[in-house]
């Protein structure tokens, strides 16, 4: 079974790898591979979808494949399930909404994360990585997903904010609301209000959309509950 993850802001493929040993645990033919958003610049979703999907085509040889992304990378496999339904066997939504409904909020979001966009090409990033982790969407709970400074790229991060902003993303509810195919499964933390929210309106909407809640974990759900979020992925899966 393959297993595509995508990660969020501010990390890289490698946070996954903390996982990996949990995951073959529960699944013993499991082939994980993790999506790279730093590998080469993209103009934006639909260029990053059609590239995704193409090479997911490729590595799945036939056989269809499990989505798992995070945040950012939850947001990114919403679009990937859209564009080629036909190619996944269903899809776990970690943290991450649908697109934004009002222009408003549009244009607020996009005018923040071009603001991060600009910043990451001038400020140190060990001092944005700090106000990132304090934002109250992580629910004042220190980062435990693995990250090394060293290996992000300021001038990758901020492109990234720049064509990944939910500014610039469209509402995909109404989209999810009539996909009949693969299954989803939205994960958020018991302390992530936010995201309980989204992800229960989701699964009022949409007819493939299963809803669960992660005990004792805030945004960053894999990496504060591991154990229970690996036994959710199984159970959905299997």
């Amino acid at each position: 079974m393959k297993l595509f993850c995508i990660h969020g802001n501010f990390q890289t493929a490698k946070v996954w790898q903390s996982l990996q040993e949990r995951m073959k645990t529960e699944f013993s033919d499991l082939d994980m591979i993790t999506e790279d958003l730093y590998a080469k610049p993209f103009q934006g979703f639909d260029d990053w979808t059609e590239d995704f999907c193409g090479r997911g085509e490729v590595k799945a040889n036939g056989e269809k494949s499990i989505l798992l992304g995070y945040s950012l990378g939850g947001r990114l496999a919403l679009h990937a399930c859209l564009s080629r339904p036909d190619l996944w066997r269903g899809a776990i939504i970690v943290g991450a909404g649908p697109g934004l409904e009002s222009e408003g909020e549009k244009k607020l979001q996009l005018d923040r994360d071009r603001n991060w966009a600009d910043r990451l090409k001038k400020e140190p990033l060990e001092q944005l990585v700090r106000e990132w982790d304090e934002q109250p969407v992580f629910c004042g709970i220190e980062n435990s997903a693995p990250r090394n400074l060293d290996e992000l790229d300021p001038t990758q991060l901020s492109q990234q904010f720049e064509v990944f902003s939910k500014g610039l993303q469209q509402n995909l509810a109404p989209k999810l609301a009539e996909l009949r195919r693969p299954p989803i499964l939205f994960l958020s933390g018991e302390k992530d209000s936010k995201y309980q929210k989204i992800g229960e309106g989701l699964a009022k909407s949409c007819p493939l959309v299963s809803f669960g809640v992660i005990q004792d974990a805030g945004h960053r759900v894999p990496w504060e509950n591991p154990n229970e979020f690996v036994q959710a992925l199984g159970k959905f899966i299997n």
